[in-house]
């Protein structure tokens, strides 16, 4: 079955013309089912599947020694004496993801100049505002257009996935189109999990969006689980 990601690229690349031909060839996927999945606004259902990794409450640990230098075998044993039954391999494999995750935070910090109507960013901020005495919090949503900086901003009285979608569909409207590329945080509302070595799995609801609204490309800046 087609991963809700794929369902999303199917519907983002025929939003830029391409043919059922060149989207199978390009996504690896039958005619059949790029077809089936462009005659229908359904998108795919999964069962969610979540893995612990017993590693990752020594996470903190971990770190704090790479801080002072320790290479991969000192680790291990360090870790063995506070309970870590697992071996040295899996030690070795959990550093390279926290070295490479360490690598992705630095390059998003290096600023890339977008061509016109390529790429537009998304985020929010909090507000408390005093209403008939009482303080109420108030959600700003700001988007923008990467490479003219023109911004749009919505509030809202919650931060629920659809309000987040809802302040998106209203920019839209406001810019009047679409850039293929959104670039977002790491906000719970849209990315259900991003792990250390870059896969990324997104909101059901905020895929299906995309793959309706023809976004292309999603771009999270941060990384956490």
């Amino acid at each position: 079955m087609v991963s809700m990601y794929m369902w999303q690229q199917v519907k983002a690349l025929k939003s830029t013309g391409l043919s059922i031909k060149e989207i199978t060839r390009h996504l690896k996927l039958s005619r059949t089912t790029v077809r089936k999945y462009l005659r229908s606004n359904e998108a795919p259902r999964f069962k969610q599947r979540r893995t612990e990794k017993a590693l990752d409450k020594y996470e903190a640990t971990i770190r704090e020694m790479l801080g002072k230098g320790f290479i991969g075998t000192r680790i291990y044993e360090e870790l063995r004496v506070i309970g870590y039954s697992g071996s040295l391999s899996s030690v070795h494999r959990y550093i390279a993801c926290i070295v490479e995750g360490e690598k992705k935070k630095a390059k998003v910090t290096t600023r890339v100049e977008s061509e016109p109507g390529s790429q537009m960013q998304y985020d929010w901020k909090e507000w408390e505002l005093p209403v008939s005495g009482k303080d109420i919090k108030i959600y700003i949503h700001e988007v923008v257009l990467s490479y003219s900086r023109m911004k749009y901003y919505a509030c809202s009285l919650s931060i629920t996935t659809s309000d987040v979608i809802r302040a998106i569909e209203d920019a839209i409207l406001y810019f009047g189109g679409i850039a293929p590329e959104i670039v977002i945080d790491n906000p719970k509302q849209m990315v259900i999990v991003h792990e250390k070595n870059g896969i990324v799995r997104y909101n059901e609801e905020f895929l299906k969006f995309c793959g309706l609204y023809g976004l292309q490309r999603v771009c999270v800046t941060k990384w956490g689980i």
